[in-house]
């Protein structure tokens, strides 16, 4: 893994610094769109840098297979996290949202697989991504994959070559959602948000393929 992976205090420092001002406007909007008084679970949970943007009255759980991860996220006071595969669904804690946040750019092509095991399995679903593409990085591919091994977005995980296959642009990323039936989109900073409420997707939408064709009735906002 790259040393952002390895050092959490790193980590956080640089998510802050790639996104300014624009990541605390991200956690405060989705702690907003969570709510009070709900069961959290984070797929992907990292370091659990939202945990402390959450109303008092809410549980957290998360998922991680970042040992120094999970350490510090437990040093932040979310002490319900555990080393386990995001992709046991059927393990996921009973919940009344699911926070998937950064995490779908790594996993291309298993990103729509795991949107529809989410959606399976809570009330709510919240996805924040990139919305910009990163397939540009192929052009200077050699040295792409040098820093990401080195000094960037390499978890030890996921091979940093499938952060290349992600080739949604704000209007890409908008249709991909809009295929899961997303209640509304958020834009924040280079980010989206997309809220879904399952008892408002459609009965298909699990099946949705990882291309979605752009439409649905999903609200769009900026932040």
């Amino acid at each position: 893994m790259s040393l952002m992976y390895k050092y959490p205090a790193m980590y956080d420092a640089m998510v802050n610094l790639f996104h300014g001002k624009a990541l605390k406007k991200r956690y405060a909007l989705i702690a907003g769109e969570i709510g009070d008084r709900k069961r959290v679970f984070e797929l992907g949970c990292g370091t659990a840098m939202v945990y402390p943007f959450l109303q008092q009255g809410c549980t957290y759980a998360g998922w991680d297979l970042n040992d120094r991860f999970l350490e510090s996220a437990k040093k932040k006071g979310a002490c319900n996290v555990q080393k386990k595969n995001i992709f046991d669904s059927h393990d996921y804690p009973d919940n009344d949202v699911i926070l998937i946040c950064d995490v779908l750019h790594h996993l291309v092509p298993l990103h729509t697989k795991l949107v529809q095991e989410a959606l399976k399995r809570t009330k709510r679903l919240i996805v924040s991504e990139p919305a910009q593409s990163f397939k540009a990085w192929k052009l200077i591919k050699p040295l792409s994959l040098a820093l990401s091994y080195t000094f960037g977005d390499y978890d030890g995980i996921n091979d940093p070559r499938q952060l290349m296959e992600w080739g949604y642009n704000k209007e890409k990323l908008q249709a991909f959602f809009s295929g899961f039936g997303c209640t509304k989109t958020i834009s924040v900073g280079w980010d989206m948000i997309a809220v879904f409420d399952v008892r408002n997707t459609p009965a298909k939408a699990a099946d949705a393929p990882a291309e979605a064709s752009a439409g649905g009735s999903a609200a769009i906002f900026s932040a």
